[in-house]
């Protein structure tokens, strides 16, 4: 071994060493943050709550009535399909209005003409044969006292289409409240109810929050689409509307 080759291979020797520790080391740094992190971590504990609900139900009289009310024309060209259902149209709506409805009250929900064909031969093109008209209006009538009367006077006055009434409430938020606080009665109940099972005790409330609720119309369906004009409505049954109020509730559970 020559004198070069003795003091250079120790040099070489030492700084592949020093490598290997500097590598050992930046690893060694990059990960022991992830090690003390997984160490200090903090596993999610177990939920110790009562949870329940409690559905709330009010029941009651309506005060509003919501009717369907239109006329059905069919006449062999279209200007005297739609000038017939204009004209009788007319006459529904202001027998309404005299029967106390305002104006802002009766709204337009379908208006429909659409042609009426013959059923051809094979090979022959279908001809139209006359037109359909229809004119729906959206009637609410405030004074529910008042709603056979409405219908009489539209079917009197021309209308040959009815196709539903219903009935609600039009400031529910007095029995909505009335239900909520039904609903939270008997969540509260249905935690007792857990608790005294489990041996524990009802806590403090954790969360409260409502999930559903609302004014269930009574619905009343009706279909006066051929009826002769002379014939009335007849009288109506209002019922009962029903108000219902779901929520949801979280205890602490108390030993």
């Amino acid at each position: 071994m020559n004198r070069v080759t003795k003091y250079v291979l120790p040099v070489f020797l030492a700084m592949g060493t020093l490598m290997v520790i500097a590598v050992v080391m930046f690893f060694a740094q990059v990960s022991t943050p992830e090690v003390v992190n997984a160490q200090n971590a903090t596993p999610t504990p177990p939920r110790t709550d009562i949870g329940v609900s409690g559905t709330g139900h009010v029941f009651v009289q309506p005060d509003t009535a919501i009717a369907s009310v239109g006329v059905d024309i069919t006449a062999p060209t279209l200007a005297e399909a739609t000038q017939q259902a204009s004209d009788k149209m007319t006459a529904v709506i202001n027998a309404i209005k005299a029967q106390g409805v305002d104006a802002k009250d009766i709204q337009t929900s379908s208006y429909n003409v659409y042609p009426i064909t013959n059923q051809p031969k094979e090979g022959e093109t279908p001809k139209i044969t006359g037109y359909h008209v229809t004119n729906i209006v959206t009637v609410k009538v405030r004074t529910i006292a008042n709603v056979g009367k409405v219908l009489d006077a539209a079917i009197t006055a021309g209308a040959n289409s009815i196709n539903s009434v219903y009935f609600t409430v039009n400031d529910p938020s007095k029995p909505q409240d009335e239900a909520r606080a039904l609903a939270v009665k008997e969540a509260m109940a249905k935690a007792q109810t857990l608790a005294s099972a489990a041996g524990v005790k009802v806590g403090k409330i954790i969360t409260i929050s409502e999930l559903s609720g609302g004014v269930q119309p009574l619905y009343k369906t009706a279909d006066y689409a051929a009826a002769p004009a002379a014939v009335g409505a007849g009288p109506v049954e209002t019922g009962q509307n029903e108000i219902t109020a779901t929520v949801e509730m979280h205890f602490e559970i108390a030993q």
